[in-house]
């Protein structure tokens, strides 16, 4: 059985992976981040229940080269682990490029979040974002 520690850093690596596969473009890896009825509150983009939803969300992300022009940055994560599901609360900060390598305004905000271990892996059964801080993203 893992340690307390060993369970957070697994969740740790999830909300890594979040930002890696979406940003990297990895989109199945970003979906099979999810439950099957797992839930990403995107505010207002909608709330998205299910994989297919996921993925239907993902059709409306504006793509260069096949990849999404932005970085998503999480930090100051506070999670609890409770068995087999935890909460996590944390900051995000995403960046955007317009054309050639500028960075363009952004966003700040939170996300709360409810995961469940399924076999080795936690997998979110709810995501939501909170976007308190809204740059000029044109």
């Amino acid at each position: 059985m893992a340690s307390m520690l060993e369970e957070k850093d697994a969740i740790h690596e999830t909300l890594a992976e979040y930002c890696f596969s979406f940003d990297g473009g990895e989109f199945d890896k970003w979906v099979d981040l999810f439950t099957e009825d797992g839930t990403f509150d995107a505010g207002r983009l909608g709330v998205h229940r299910g994989k297919a939803a996921l993925r239907a969300f993902l059709q409306n992300i504006p793509l260069t080269n096949g990849l999404p022009m932005m970085k998503h940055c999480v930090m100051n994560e506070v999670i609890t682990v409770n068995g087999n599901e935890a909460t996590a609360k944390s900051y995000i900060v995403v960046v955007r490029a317009k054309g050639e390598g500028v960075l363009v305004n952004g966003l700040a905000g939170r996300y709360e979040d409810h995961l469940v271990k399924e076999g080795d892996r936690w997998r979110f059964k709810t995501r939501k974002v909170h976007f308190d801080l809204l740059g000029d993203m044109r």
